[in-house]
């Protein structure tokens, strides 16, 4: 396939992917142009690892991602998309020297995106993530998470208010995470704290023990779906 980006062995991409959301419920299923949202995600980023699975405790959504050719991994209720990525990590064997977390709602991903996780993938207790840079402006709603980011690339904070305060320019964070085996058990263990319940970003939890989170900046373009608004604004693209 033309474009095609490959990536060394051992790199594991697992999209969490659970019905009843609070926010929006059966968003993974949500048709954009005729294709559920969770299979665009699994469009973009199959052939550019080496295993791409949805992991999810609804049925539906696995009969949806097998009927369109792609794997899917039953797991029982989780805290967490990562906890549910652990779990069908756990189920699959444990492979991979890295795990690529892909939420499952950024229906503009491509393999591009991933390929800054994996030409330094993280080591021991390391975590990295990706981020862009967006204005203020578009950025206002809790919807979108930002990133602060100190010079040597790791995050500061993550937050659902716009920071910096007075910036014309945030980092809107984007929800891929690229694991180590041990970095993953250790975020899985973490639990939640008052911190990262308060501002509902379990990555804020993994901080407060420790654990280092690198952002790779860059041009991602995409439309994070968090609100039914959003996903008319995904299905304009795509008809585009």
């Amino acid at each position: 396939m033309a474009g095609r980006v490959t990536f060394p062995a051992g790199t594991v991409a697992i999209v969490p992917a659970r019905f009843a959301s609070t926010r929006f419920p059966g968003k993974p299923l949500a048709d954009i142009s005729g294709v559920p949202m969770v299979i665009r995600v699994m469009r973009g980023i199959a052939g550019s690892v080496d295993r791409a699975v949805v992991a999810t405790d609804d049925k539906r959504i696995a009969e949806a991602v097998e009927g369109a050719g792609f794997q899917a991994v039953m797991t029982g209720d989780a805290l967490s998309g990562t906890e549910r990525v652990f779990m069908a990590w756990n189920q699959l064997g444990r492979p991979g020297k890295t795990v690529i977390n892909v939420q499952g709602d950024e229906p503009m991903v491509t393999g591009h995106w991933l390929k800054p996780l994996t030409l330094e993938p993280p080591g021991g207790d390391q975590v990295l993530t990706l981020a862009r840079r967006v204005p203020s402006a578009r950025a206002a709603s809790p919807g979108s998470v930002k990133v602060v980011v100190a010079g040597n690339g790791e995050a500061l904070y993550f937050s659902r208010y716009p920071v910096p305060h007075g910036s014309d320019q945030v980092l809107e964070h984007i929800g891929i995470y690229a694991f180590s085996p041990l970095s993953l058990s250790r975020c899985v263990s973490c639990g939640t704290t008052e911190l990262s319940e308060t501002e509902r970003l379990e990555q804020l939890a993994w901080m407060e023990s420790g654990i280092r989170l690198k952002v790779m900046v860059g041009d991602f373009p995409g439309i994070g779906v968090d609100t039914p608004e959003d996903l008319e604004k995904a299905v304009v693209h795509f008809k585009q």
